[in-house]
């Protein structure tokens, strides 16, 4: 991204995207505001909302107009409004918070001071806090991050790191090379996570960042928005303009991944005959994943259900 501004004269800037979400935002607004320090902006970014979101926005601007601003863009999806709020940002490092999500307590504190401590860092990923939608809460840790970025990047893509994309912190110069793919309406922080972890040193902080808060209809589990994005997500991890040749030999194995997340995504939305297709290209990229007990038995139940 190009349009990066050169004043960084904050150490912080919290980016909110914000699509309908004018009963959440509040809160998402309110646990930045109640951090230590006054070294942060609150940028919003609303992606073309119909509801209150601007109206909850204004007046958090109206009461804190040297913290807080706030940009209206037409309806492109989330990657284009953290892409947006990362090139009007000023601080030094980047957070991205989702408008129904909280930033943990004291997250800028403990940020200052490993910061303080070990010098400029490319990206700080730490542990997030869940609450489901019957308000049961569990913690999330993060696991150790092995010691390359090339098994940080395989790790991340088997599934061997725990990940929230709300619990991690970005130097504004990951920027220049990696930006969210604006063509994606869901998984757009997949291919972000990965080619950070493959382009640049990440290191784990062991402590919250985020509380995360589940809701039945979010889009990783929207049928409509599998259908549409099918392997999209394999095509821009894998960008090799922007990869080490060595990302090559883990393609084959993800894009095997991919099919079945969408072959289960699809069962379980009740569209089985249409999920069957994903199976059989899993099947044939990879068998050894592809017919382990959980996949075969809904396979099975379709291929014999006529």
């Amino acid at each position: 991204m190009q349009d990066l501004a050169d004043d960084h004269s904050l150490t912080f800037s919290i980016i909110i995207p914000a699509y309908n979400y004018g009963g959440t935002l509040g809160r998402a607004v309110d646990s930045v505001l109640s951090q230590e320090g006054d070294d942060y902006e609150i940028i919003i970014v609303d992606d073309g909302s119909t509801d209150d979101t601007a109206l909850v926005a204004k007046a958090y601007c109206d009461k804190f107009p040297e913290k807080i601003t706030y940009y209206l863009q037409s309806n492109q999806g989330p990657a284009a409004a953290r892409n947006k709020g990362a090139s009007v940002s000023i601080g030094e490092y980047l957070f991205f918070l989702d408008a129904d999500d909280e930033m943990a307590q004291d997250l800028l504190k403990t940020l200052r001071q490993y910061i303080q401590k070990e010098g400029a860092v490319d990206c700080l990923i730490g542990d997030h806090i869940s609450i489901d939608q019957d308000g049961k809460t569990s913690y999330s840790m993060t696991h150790p991050l092995p010691d390359t970025r090339e098994r940080c990047f395989s790790s991340y893509l088997s599934k061997q790191l725990n990940l929230s994309h709300c619990a991690k912190l970005v130097h504004r110069r990951v920027f220049d090379k990696v930006s969210y793919p604006v063509e994606l309406r869901n998984s757009e922080d997949i291919p972000f996570v990965a080619h950070v972890l493959a382009l640049y040193d990440c290191k784990l902080v062991s402590e919250p960042m985020a509380v995360v808060h589940k809701h039945r209809d979010s889009l990783r589990h929207n049928e409509v928005y599998a259908r549409k994005g099918g392997e999209k997500v394999v095509d821009y991890v894998f960008n090799y303009d922007l990869l080490p040749g060595w990302a090559k030999k883990y393609e084959k194995n993800y894009r095997a991944r991919r099919c079945l997340s969408l072959f289960r995504t699809l069962y379980l939305s009740g569209n089985k005959k249409e999920s069957l297709s994903f199976f059989k290209k899993a099947l044939s990229l990879s068998p050894f994943l592809s017919l382990r007990p959980g996949y075969l038995k809904k396979a099975l139940r379709v291929f014999f259900s006529g």
